[in-house]
């Protein structure tokens, strides 16, 4: 089977980064024995710099994947006009590129961008091969949530361009699958029911996290090493608007009055929020609270196997309904300290891996905090859960074997009735 990818965000193979959601389905894909062409950029997303082509290239020659680097041009920004200019670019060079190929078997195309998925789906159709669309992020409504408040009571007309192209994608495409079931639902909704439609949870790849657990403890040890009889509490991920660092930071002034150092917070990651947690830090004079920024794999592996349980919060109107941050403290054995309606709260519950509070309520954060700490039992039993659903469930072996099954089944469908 020919399986195209369409994705211009994921980490490639080469860039000596960890790697993502496509990178691990372009692996699991060829080992399948199906031949994979990903349709990539020549911008990197998370750096905001040009791909080092000649390394990209190499690394995918290694792996027996073939991948064509479609021009795209920079944005310093994630949210500005630049950005969707330069989805635009990446869209229509697809395009162009892709239409003199020989035809693929299946198509995979991750939204966002909107305008890929839609020229994937447009080629699809025209070429009579499945495309499916992978939504991993609800646009453009969360791109709205974050414009400037200056532009907010122009949205509905900035936007309703990407609302037009969001239901051409979606109509026209043969299968809609989401990284969370949120996703699914907005995507039927907007276009209609499927053939072909599925969950496929990001996931974690446990293998990988283990490995890097045990690199970062044989060089981070001394520094991150949790001293006996104290509870450790990790928030990892942006200091962004869409996430809600900012209670813990105020839940643990409640902590320091009520357990002194048996209880520590540590705020690992960065974003445009960074001073604001500092500022917080500094006002309630928390010297149970320590922010990390930004840390390489193997230590942030092992600072998380040295932690009872981590945060999953963000703001339900953020839209992020099953992050990648869960995976990683499930498979750490961590308890899952959640915020997030639906399928996290959800999963939290019926798993017994954590306990739900509400976003932005302190006093609520501060009440899970302390049922964790005044039932140390608990707090055990709910780690061996997270651990057990991330080998059992989470693994991205399992999700991507199912996700690769599911591709290879839509385009048998296609050609059986042919």
């Amino acid at each position: 089977m020919k399986v195209w990818l369409v994705n211009p965000f994921d980490p490639l193979f080469g860039e000596h980064e960890q790697l993502g959601r496509y990178a691990c389905l372009a692996e699991t894909l060829q080992q399948a024995g199906n031949d994979v062409l990903w349709w990539s950029s020549t911008f990197s997303h998370r750096f905001k710099r040009n791909v080092d082509a000649e390394r990209v290239h190499a690394g995918f020659a290694e792996k027996g994947i073939r991948v064509r680097l479609v021009p795209t041009p920079p944005y310093a920004k994630n949210v500005s006009y630049r950005r969707l200019k330069s989805h635009r670019a990446y869209g229509r060079a697809f395009r162009e590129l892709a239409s003199d190929q020989p035809h693929p078997d299946v198509i995979l195309a991750s939204s966002p961008p909107l305008e890929s998925a839609y020229e994937a789906a447009r080629l699809g159709r025209e070429w009579q091969v499945p495309t499916i669309i992978d939504i991993q992020d609800q646009w453009p409504d969360n791109f709205a949530r974050v414009m400037p408040g200056a532009m907010r009571w122009m949205r509905g007309v900035l936007l309703a361009p990407y609302y037009t192209l969001e239901r051409k994608a979606y109509t026209l495409a043969d299968g809609i699958i989401g990284v969370a079931q949120g996703y699914l639902d907005r995507g039927v909704l907007v276009g209609g029911r499927k053939k072909h439609e599925g969950v496929f949870p990001l996931g974690v790849d446990l293998q990988e996290v283990d490995k890097a657990i045990a690199a970062g403890a044989a060089e981070y040890t001394d520094k991150w090493r949790k001293p006996e009889g104290r509870i450790r509490l990790l928030y990892s991920g942006s200091l962004s608007h869409n996430y809600d660092f900012q209670t813990i930071i105020r839940a643990a002034a409640l902590a320091k009055q009520r357990f002194a150092d048996r209880v520590e917070f540590v705020l690992s990651g960065t974003g445009e929020l960074a001073l604001e947690a500092e500022r917080l830090v500094i006002q309630h004079d928390l010297d149970n609270v320590h922010l990390t920024g930004f840390l390489g794999f193997d230590e942030w592996a092992y600072l998380l196997s040295q932690a009872d349980a981590g945060f999953n919060a963000s703001f339900p109107d953020a839209m992020i309904y099953f992050p990648n941050k869960i995976f990683y403290y499930l498979a750490a054995g961590a308890a899952v300290l959640n915020t997030i309606p639906g399928q996290c709260a959800e999963l939290v519950e019926k798993e017994a891996c954590g306990l739900n509070y509400t976003a932005g309520d302190p006093e609520s954060c501060f009440d899970a905090i302390a049922q964790l700490v005044d039932a140390p039992q608990m707090l055990t039993q709910m780690g061996l859960a997270s651990r057990r659903l991330a080998e059992q469930v989470y693994d991205r072996k399992i999700i991507l074997t199912g996700l690769t099954r599911f591709l290879e089944e839509a385009a048998d469908a296609t050609s059986g009735a042919s």
